[in-house]
């Protein structure tokens, strides 16, 4: 058994990982197609070397600093490898006075371990008001919203540039990536009717052309075109995003016909039934993400950076300090 873990904690399996690690974290990071999870391999083989150093090198566990500092870098390599294959990452744009879906969230990437739990969010988009300076430089953002705590109790708190909330252990940060949206009521033929919100391209990124494409439910793809009467962003002067009280229009246009203007409260006859516009919103996007280990992988990294600090603070402050002395003795003799 003691030969199976010298041989585990060998200098060269620990070079070989890292090297191993170091290829295999650039092949995933310039190809898309290739998982991170690529990488859980050689920070395995990292952690058994690691560990297997700790259970044979007495040297180790004769100096405290590096056995502390060894102890942290298993611990970090640990926690990267829980990371890649716990995390999620995603992106999901949330209406003004709606609730969080997580149908509509856009995964970036996902964990092969990863329990989807997103369904159990629970959260409503409040108010978003964003400043801007002149120039369009975006000064601080304010959305509020209100989420289910752990104990079933709603709270309500303002996410902005520089802080999240944690929601059933998914992170929640808003983007810069924002817009309007326009609350539409479709009545069938059959007199069914659904009111949904067909959102706008960001603003003001897209402030010059607020035009998208929207298929209603009877299957007829429509042109939409949001256009207000006044210009709404400003390059000159300080503004604010967030205002819906400004007035405005829609274009409804249907391929091989004319384009209508629909105002606030206006109906539209289309194919398999009617739309009216309801009203005007703003959405707001999201960062979805899930990194459980994360902070557990700070608090590593500075143990062993505690550690690193203690051992070569007992190596070379005596020497140091021997160094001194002798330096004092050679003076103490000069001046005699």
């Amino acid at each position: 058994m003691m030969s199976l873990l010298r041989k585990l904690a060998s200098l060269r399996l620990s070079l070989a990982g890292m090297a191993l690690l170091a290829v295999l974290a650039v092949v995933a990071s310039r190809n898309a197609d290739i998982d991170a999870g690529i990488t859980v391999v050689p920070l395995a083989i990292l952690v058994v070397n690691l560990l297997a150093a700790l259970l044979t090198n007495r040297s180790f566990r004769a100096q405290t600093g590096l056995l502390i500092f060894h102890v942290g870098l298993l611990l970090v390599f640990a926690c990267i490898g829980l990371t890649v294959m716990l995390r999620f990452d995603g992106h999901v744009e949330v209406l003004q006075g709606a609730a969080f879906d997580a149908s509509r969230v856009e995964t970036v990437e996902q964990g092969r371990w990863h329990d989807n739990q997103l369904a159990n969010l629970e959260f409503y988009q409040g108010d978003i008001l964003i400043n801007y300076l002149p120039g369009l430089n975006r000064q601080d953002t304010h959305s509020t919203i209100e989420y289910r705590a752990p104990g079933g109790e709603m709270r309500r708190m303002t996410i902005g540039d520089t802080r999240t909330a944690t929601i059933d252990g998914y992170r929640v940060a808003a983007t810069f990536n924002k817009g309007f949206a326009v609350l539409l009521q479709w009545t069938g033929a059959d007199g069914r009717e659904i009111l949904g919100a067909v959102h706008m391209p960001s603003f003001p990124e897209f402030d010059w052309k607020q035009v998208t494409t929207w298929t209603t439910p009877a299957g007829q793809e429509l042109e939409l075109e949001l256009d207000f009467d006044e210009p709404v962003s400003s390059d000159t002067d300080e503004w604010t995003f967030g205002a819906t009280f400004m007035p405005y229009s829609l274009r409804v246009t249907a391929a091989g016909a004319a384009p209508r203007t629909l105002r606030e409260g206006e109906w539209a006859r289309l194919e398999g039934g009617a739309v009216r516009v309801v009203d005007l919103r703003t959405w707001m996007a999201y960062q979805v993400e899930y990194l459980p280990f994360l902070p557990w992988m700070f608090v590593a990294a500075m143990l062993s950076i505690i550690g690193l600090g203690m051992h070569f603070a007992r190596r070379y402050l005596p020497a140091r300090a021997a160094a001194d002395r002798e330096e004092e003795a050679l003076a103490h003799v000069a001046r005699a």
